[in-house]
This record gives C-alpha cells, structure tokens and sequence, in this order.
C-alpha cells in the first residue's frame, strides 16, 4: 500500500441518547454567567424585548457550547427586597442541536436569545426609554460527562 498511512481519531463531544437527544461530554459547561450584553430594546415591529446573552465555561475556563435546558425568570427589581414580585419565567430547550447551534452566536461566543413578551411594567419602561430595574436570573439544567445531573444559575440586573 503506497501513499500516506493516516489515522484519524474522532471522538464525539456529545453522547445521544434513545430519544436522540443529546447530553454533555466532557468539555460540558461547568459556569454560567448572564453576559453584560444582555440588554432591552424596541424590535423592527415596534415591541420591546429582551437580547439574553448567556456565557458557558468548561471546567477549564475556556467559553463553550453547552447541552441542557435553559430557565429564564424575570422580576422588577424593588429598592426593599423582590420578595411578593412575582416574576415571569421563559423555557429553552437547548437539547436539540440544531436548535441550540440557531443560538450560538460566534463573534460574542454566547447564547444569544431574543425574548418577546415582557411584562407590561418592563415592555412600557423600553418604550418610554426609562430606567427601571430589572433582575434576569438564568438557570441552566445540564448534566456531568458520568451523567450526574447539575444546575448552573447567575442573576443580572439590568438597569
């Protein structure tokens, strides 16, 4: 046999399960953070929403993509305590592949999301352009590379 003799090994970042879902391998994220990205604005259509940026690392440091399902909730941010403010909660399911990669965004290296339908008092505050305190806290449910389930979370308050 002539010619060059290569080998090439693959070994597959990410383990699909009977459901053909898939679950972390070892560069699974070990950090969130909600990135400073993360900010309000009017949309072409006239409405307000939020652009959720959300930051993984790998037990490294180094910024990856990550399997799992996303939790996000919002709540006004009150000067005493957000105790009795009920929040509104968003769910995205970042188990599917395609439909996680349609949220990578590569130049920020973060989950980029875009939420709709915000609660009047944040929707009218970005319509007015006034300040007003809003706190995102991020859960993220994914799992170790053995399986073991974990639930990665940050808060950011957007003023």
């Amino acid at each position: 046999m002539s010619g060059c003799n290569s080998r090439f090994i693959f070994q597959e970042q990410v383990v699909r399960t009977d459901d053909l879902l898939a679950v972390p391998g070892p560069f699974r994220p070990a950090v969130m953070r909600v990135h400073p990205l993360t900010h309000t604005e009017i949309n072409a259509d006239g409405q307000a929403v939020m652009i959720l940026h959300v930051e993984l690392k790998d037990p490294w440091g180094d910024t990856v993509k990550g399997v799992g399902q996303l939790q996000v909730q919002l709540r006004k941010q009150s000067a005493t305590s957000v105790v009795g403010n009920r929040g509104t909660r968003w769910d995205v399911d970042l188990r599917d592949i395609e439909v996680n990669v349609s949220y990578f965004d590569s130049a920020t290296r973060t989950y980029r999301i875009v939420i709709g339908g915000l609660p009047a008092w944040l929707a009218d505050s970005v319509v007015a352009q006034e300040a007003v305190g809003a706190r995102v806290r991020v859960l993220f449910r994914t799992s170790k590379a053995d399986g073991e389930s974990v639930v990665l979370q940050d808060e950011y308050v957007m003023r």
